[in-house]
């Protein structure tokens, strides 16, 4: 399964264009897998939390998302939405939610929904952002209408 394109639903007039630019790489760079680039999305210090993982570092970011491959042929996350919390001048948190799709190496498939929280941190110039925390929140059961 080759990556959907990283396009999302958000409001422009809201959504800084380097966050905007910044969630869309990161999700590219998990999905092909560019790991160390999915890494450098972060700061030297970002907190990321996901289930029960709760590390400190983009040194021991790199291991964890490597270790989430190991099993996996295939991942494609698709971004629903990005609602910033503030801006547009110096967004500086997202909430964001989405779908995942993995390929185990096994043959198997899942498929998960999701919820996030990001944090950015701009550059002393404010050309440039990195993410210093991010929350996921999985719902590998979501409600269904009938």
């Amino acid at each position: 399964m080759a990556p959907s394109a990283k396009v999302f639903r958000c409001d422009d007039a809201l959504l800084n264009p380097l966050v905007k630019k910044h969630i869309a790489s990161l999700y590219m760079c998990v999905d092909t897998p560019d790991l160390e680039g999915w890494a450098n999305h972060f700061t030297e210090d970002a907190i990321f939390k996901k289930g029960a993982t709760n590390v400190q570092g983009r040194d021991k970011l790199l291991p964890l998302i490597q270790k989430s491959w190991a099993p996996i042929e295939s991942r494609d996350h698709v971004v629903y939405a990005v609602f910033p919390l503030n801006g547009p001048a110096k967004t500086d948190e997202v909430m964001l939610n989405g779908q995942s799709y993995n390929t185990y190496k096994t043959g198997e498939k899942s498929t998960f929904t999701w919820a996030a929280r990001m944090h950015f941190t701009y550059s002393d110039d404010g050309s440039s952002v990195l993410i210093d925390r991010y929350t996921i929140i999985v719902d590998t059961e979501p409600a269904t209408i009938a």
